[in-house]
């Protein structure tokens, strides 16, 4: 019993979550703004202090249940706002309340009059308070009748009830048909799992700070369109930032462009940093080709630019180094050392629009631990060993 409450309350939090999303997204005015568990479970603001709503979202899972006169979600409810109002009459005014649940209204209960004859809702709501029908409902009970009879009535007539809402699965449904026309029709689960994970992380950054705002529905839009983008056919989405941990180990068969650059006498801090960009751009390219984003051969003509662009600069350090009488492994390094870094500065990219430089970085290394490019004037034969090639092989 302790587990299923701790699940039903769990999906209770995703669910307001997913909720204020699909919320946020038919805002009509882009300067609304959205926050969690500041008024109450979601409301939506101006620039002024006083919230447009104030929202409280309700989702059953295992029963549908309704929202009679004696539900519990609803006394609940109504306890809050009593406070609310109580705190400050202002929303009274200005604030629409608003009860959004998966249960059914009952034909002729409170909740179905409350916007077309908010009198007739109050007696309803009244007879059951004085009743006392319900004895874990008795704090609501007591605010109910507390609270002069003019400002209940006043709060049931701004209280709008949306009932039979989609449940937490269904709602993803009707966030996607939202969002459906900034992408094609095939990238469109992967740009809501882009969305509704960049949402996610929004809000807990917006429940660790001061004010509990996440965000207005401009930025919201921006946002989704910047990811929906990322999906053009001249570029790619860029999802493998964080893969890398601090202490990232490389397989066995892993480590051959890590020699290749210990032949230049490279530091830690390189080493590092070309593991990273090694781990992200394999991560990376694996997760395009899982999304059908690219294909082998669109990896292969890839690597065919970056291999047309290694074997220029390093045939002009072969011709450099030629100049020498009998070039020492000092010089051999120092040049080996400016050939990587003038590769690293190109700008070669898969797509036009996928500018990440980790991807070409990573893509030489995935290279050079295959021994198709190098750095070393004699990469080749000094590391061939570790792939157990022959030379001529090359």
């Amino acid at each position: 019993m302790v587990t299923h409450e701790a699940t039903a309350s769990m999906i209770g939090y995703l669910y307001q979550i997913r909720y204020a999303l699909y919320i946020l997204l038919q805002a009509k005015d882009p300067s609304e703004k959205i926050s969690l568990e500041k008024f109450d479970d979601i409301s939506i603001e101006s620039d002024k202090s006083t919230p447009l709503q104030i929202i409280q979202t309700k989702c059953h899972t295992e029963r549908k249940g309704d929202l009679s006169d004696r539900s519990t979600d609803l006394w609940r409810t109504l306890k809050v706002w009593i406070d609310a109002i109580s705190n400050d009459s202002s929303l009274l005014d200005q604030t629409k309340f608003v009860i959004i649940t998966t249960a059914n209204i009952p034909n002729n209960s409170a909740a179905s009059f409350f916007s077309s004859d908010p009198d007739k809702a109050y007696a309803l709501l009244k007879n059951v308070a004085l009743g006392q029908g319900n004895e874990s409902h008795a704090k609501f009970y007591a605010a109910f009748l507390s609270c002069k009879e003019t400002d209940i009535k006043r709060l049931i007539s701004r209280i709008e009830v949306i009932s039979n809402a989609s449940g937490i699965q269904n709602i993803l449904d009707d966030i996607k048909q939202i969002i459906r026309y900034s992408c094609r029709p095939n990238h469109i689960d992967f740009v809501m799992d882009r969305v509704e994970g960049w949402w996610f992380n929004r809000v807990i950054s917006a429940l660790l700070s001061d004010d509990l705002v996440i965000m207005s529905q401009s930025e919201l839009s921006s946002k989704i369109y910047a990811i929906s983008r990322e999906y053009d056919a001249d570029n790619l989405p860029l999802d493998c930032f964080d893969v890398v941990s601090e202490n990232a180990e490389l397989k066995l068969d892993e480590k051959v462009f890590v020699e290749q650059l210990k032949l230049l006498n490279s530091g830690k801090r390189i080493l590092n940093l070309a593991i990273k960009d090694y781990l992200k751009a394999s991560s990376q390219r694996s997760s395009w080709i899982r999304q059908g984003l690219v294909y082998a051969n669109d990896l292969e003509k890839y690597e065919d630019k970056l291999m047309d662009a290694w074997e220029h600069a390093f045939a002009l350090m072969g011709e450099k180094l030629d100049e020498y009488i009998s070039p020492s492994d000092e010089e051999k390094i120092k040049e080996g050392k400016d050939l990587y870094r003038r590769v690293s500065d190109y700008d070669l990219r898969i797509r036009d629009n996928c500018d990440a430089p980790f991807i070409m970085h990573g893509t030489y290394h995935i290279m050079a631990n295959d021994l198709k490019v190098g750095w070393h004037i004699d990469y080749f034969d000094r590391l061939k060993h570790l792939l157990n090639v022959e030379s001529n092989d090359a």
